[in-house]
């Protein structure tokens, strides 16, 4: 889980503080000196960023931001959402959903972390990401909901060999260099569904994002699976051709715990997961899912 930038020990000192009301009844509560509560007191406030005790007289007593804060965080006026994006779900599905709701909650502060899917599912179930975006199968013990369909195809240079052939088998493909992200990544296993056996015996180029592996298909490298949102546009021009071998589908999904989140985490999601068109299993032909009418 996220660790937090204060210890159990400042929580304890500034809980007895608040409710003793004095550093020196706090002291002899927590067999402390004074001067360690005091200094527990101060770095718990630094750890913070605020101002929580205040003297008054000869007392000490919390002050109003606390509720404030708790106030502020509720109503996302503050807070803070920790979202995981697989490469393919960090470019083309999570940006406008990420600018949407910093566009409602404009003081909520954003971190993203992208990673294989397998590693995201590995960190929203240790509590380190409040949810994310993957584009494989969500580990046991997380809620899943399908966002949207997303079609990989296998795509080469239009000049190289592959792309003379009106029909493609698995023989034919392990003649040449396969180009892909890594073999941690998700997609491989579907690729591997779309090939065969014959996955194993090709001559593989690790390049570890798809951009880099667009990059060196459209240079005449060799042939790769990609998303078909991902090439689209070279499709169209010319750059790349799509070579004859059925798709597949995947799901792209996101995942959280179970448990109630954050003010947050729960905006986000409702939003993430509100936001979806029921997915008629079809793609068009630039790849985004046709909504069923």
């Amino acid at each position: 889980m996220r660790r937090p930038s204060f210890s159990l020990e400042q929580i304890r000192s500034f809980a007895e503080v608040a409710e003793t009301e004095h550093i020196s009844r706090a002291a002899a509560s927590l067999y402390l000196t004074q001067a360690a509560v005091t200094q527990q007191v101060r770095h718990f406030e630094r750890a913070v960023g605020l101002q929580l005790l205040e003297r008054d007289g000869r007392r000490i007593r919390a002050i109003q931001v606390m509720d404030d804060t708790a106030k502020a965080i509720r109503e996302l006026e503050a807070g803070s959402l920790h979202v995981g994006a697989s490469p393919t779900c960090a470019t083309y599905y999570l940006p406008s959903h990420l600018a949407e709701f910093t566009r409602r909650h404009p003081a909520v502060k954003l971190d993203v972390a992208v990673a294989p899917t397998m590693e995201l599912n590995r960190r929203v179930l240790a509590g380190s990401l409040d949810c994310a975006l993957i584009e494989g199968e969500a580990s046991p013990g997380l809620t899943s909901v399908e966002l949207s369909p997303d079609e990989l195809i296998l795509v080469a240079h239009p000049d190289h060999p592959l792309s003379q052939l009106k029909r493609v088998t698995p023989t034919q493909l392990a003649k040449y260099r396969y180009m892909r992200r890594g073999p941690e990544f998700s997609a491989e296993r579907h690729v591997r569904k779309m090939i065969g056996e014959m996955y194993d015996r090709f001559e593989v180029l690790n390049l570890g994002h798809h951009e880099y592996v667009r990059a060196a298909t459209i240079a005449g490298l060799g042939f790769a699976a990609l998303p078909r949102r991902a090439v689209v546009a070279d499709l169209r021009s010319g750059l790349l051709k799509s070579l004859p071998v059925p798709p597949m589908v995947r799901s792209i999904s996101a995942v959280r715990r179970p448990s109630h989140g954050g003010p947050a985490q729960e905006a986000f999601w409702t939003q993430l997961t509100g936001a979806q068109h029921a997915a008629s299993g079809k793609i068009s032909s630039d790849g985004w899912s046709q909504a069923r009418a």
